[in-house]
């Protein structure tokens, strides 16, 4: 019975030392995310509907970034159509970094063209995604709404 009993106390010596001298130390602050500012954003992006040469339609996609930020591989464009939700954007293309200038991209599907619309006109939603050489993922840029009219 003593064993027990020298047990016991033992087990209630510790407990109460860790629960009322070692207790819980200070909440401590996140850290901050830093792979959301090591990725440029997508700046200014902007869509002009227009036509080929050939007369297919075409909607060119621009963007801007901060070149001095020499953290950029490409981007992800992804684009969906008359719909908003996150899981209806579809993948387009990857567009590499270029050597001069900025980055756009032409897009000229065949569900921009007039025999494949079923309603009067066309809800074209783009996002883009930067991808830095660092293989971090910046934050997604806003949502492009380029609305295209049957007759245009």
């Amino acid at each position: 019975m003593p064993r027990k009993s020298i047990l016991f106390i033992c087990l209630q010596a510790i407990f109460l030392y860790l629960f009322f001298v070692a207790g819980c130390s200070e909440p401590q602050d996140l850290v901050t995310a830093t792979h959301v500012t090591r990725v440029p954003e997508v700046q200014n992006l902007q869509g002009s509907v227009g036509f080929t040469s050939s007369g297919k339609r075409l909607i060119l996609v621009t963007w801007l970034y901060d070149p001095r930020n020499a953290n950029i591989r490409s981007w992800d464009l992804t684009r969906s159509i008359n719909d908003t939700s996150v899981a209806s954007y579809v993948p387009l293309e990857i567009i590499r970094k270029p050597t001069a200038g900025f980055p756009s991209y032409q897009d000229t599907s065949g569900s921009l063209q007039n025999s494949s619309f079923t309603a009067d006109s066309l809800d074209v939603y783009y996002k883009i995604i930067p991808n830095g050489t660092d293989n971090f993922v910046g934050k997604p840029s806003d949502v492009l709404h380029v609305i295209i009219r049957k007759n245009q």
